[in-house]
């Protein structure tokens, strides 16, 4: 469990999040909040997410306008109400189902935003493309967030984040706690469940979301059913699901027993394999913080016209398959044509960077 210390000498949990989906909380980091009391059945619960009054029980009143989101286009701030001393806050963003959206789309980069208050080292979720509805409930310190994003009829968006701050007064925040209950009973059911897939996700594929998610950090990022999504830097880079089949590459699980030869080797069987490709990183071992129990993991760079393409493979121990996942970007048109250009050059290094992180975190969890 996360720890921070305040200036009060008090330890108090540094942050834990919380998914809602059709009712039920699922915890994402270590320790689980606290459920609080049930609210008076008097309350009709599914009513207090669009009613801050019923919610409150006392008449709001306006409070600090919205954030906008920064470098973010078409997504509107809303209002702002609070009750309960400032203590309880609602705010609210709206954005058309058909705003443009550069690489990552705005469910996705209100959702990074909204979780942006979470420390470094928290674990924070990722918007699926797939979902027109989620709740995640957060707790950063003693303050309660609520996040909710839900698509409306007619395509619109709506965004809402809901704060409280407990009361140092026992039986006021015991009372609170029962209304704050409430709420969160009913975002879970207002967010309801994800829609189904078309197919099981397969294990490898679940297990490198989860390790997607922890390179993104604070980054903004999207999980589709054929790979993911990410913006670095204003580069948009997609990453596949782990490819299909097993690798015809001779690839050592122990670094010590890679030898050059079975590099070269491999190259050159990529070479057949992608006719076309001009060759940025050839086949390479690459250098990662040692490890004891880490596998070796490989990497190439080409391009196919303006398309910049970096795989990655992570061999298994024994006769395991081996894991191979890729990763792309769109280069301004004309741009693959030039490969030692400066945008060319910054662009490989952003993608190669991005996939040695991916390969750190793999061996850390799964290693």
């Amino acid at each position: 469990m996360i720890k921070l210390n305040h200036a009060s000498g008090r330890t108090l949990d540094a942050a834990r999040t919380v998914t809602l989906a059709a009712g039920v909380l699922g915890v994402l980091c270590a320790g689980p909040v606290q459920a609080a009391p049930k609210a008076p059945k008097a309350t009709a619960a599914s009513d207090v997410l669009a009613d801050f009054h019923l919610l409150a029980q006392q008449r709001p009143w306006t409070c600090a306008t919205p954030s906008a989101l920064p470098n973010v286009q078409g997504i509107a701030a809303g209002d702002a109400a609070c009750a309960w001393q400032n203590r309880l806050s609602r705010r609210s963003w709206t954005w058309s189902g058909d705003a443009a959206a550069s690489c990552i789309s705005h469910p996705a980069r209100w959702w990074a935003w909204a979780q942006s208050a979470l420390p470094p080292q928290a674990v924070r979720s990722v918007w699926h493309a797939n979902w027109n509805s989620h709740a995640t409930l957060l707790a950063i310190g003693e303050q309660r967030r609520l996040l909710l994003v839900r698509r409306e009829r007619g395509g619109q968006w709506a965004a809402t984040e809901w704060r409280w701050d407990p009361n140092p007064r026992p039986a006021t925040r015991r009372w609170q706690q029962g209304r704050w209950q409430a709420l969160v009973d009913a975002a879970a059911r207002g967010a309801g469940s994800s829609p189904p897939q078309s197919a099981a996700v397969a294990p490898d594929t679940t297990r490198l979301q989860a390790v997607f998610a922890a390179v993104l950090g604070g980054r903004a990022g999207e999980i589709g059913s054929d790979g993911m999504a990410m913006d670095a830097g204003g580069l948009c880079i997609g990453l596949s699901n782990p490819l299909p089949g097993q690798s015809t590459l001779p690839l050592s699980y122990n670094a010590a027993d890679s030898r050059l030869e079975q590099r070269a080797a491999s190259h050159l069987q990529l070479s057949r394999q992608f006719p076309n490709a001009v060759w940025l990183t050839p086949f390479k071992l690459l250098a990662l913080p040692a490890a004891p129990a880490a596998g070796a993991k490989y990497l190439a760079t080409w391009l196919e016209g303006d398309d910049l393409k970096s795989q990655l493979w992570m061999p298994a121990r024994g006769d395991g398959r081996a894991i191979r996942v890729r990763m792309s970007t769109r280069l301004a048109p004309g741009l693959g044509a030039h490969p030692e250009a400066a945008p060319v050059v910054k662009a490989r290094q952003a993608v190669e960077h991005e996939l040695e992180a991916l390969a750190a975190q793999w061996a850390v969890r799964h290693e």
